[in-house]
């Protein structure tokens, strides 16, 4: 059985849910940008499902750490 992605887990990487939400939906618009790019599937950062949504995919990278937010300074 595959284990679900829940909110808590992606708040434990990124503590602001507001932050969280702008977070994903520019990563998201990323990855469409990057299809549209390359003709087919954006360079993977994480390893998915075929099955896995644009968003689940997001989720996946948030939560193994390769997509975040930082101060600029």
């Amino acid at each position: 059985m595959k284990k679900e992605i829940t909110y808590d887990e992606l708040l434990g990487k990124i503590p602001n849910k507001y932050v969280l939400t702008i977070v994903c939906g520019e990563r998201a618009r990323e990855r469409a940008k990057e299809r549209m790019e390359r003709n087919g599937e954006p360079l993977p950062l994480t390893k998915y499902d075929k099955k896995d949504t644009e968003m689940k995919k997001v989720f996946k990278e948030i939560l193994a750490g390769k997509v975040g937010y930082g101060k600029e300074e």
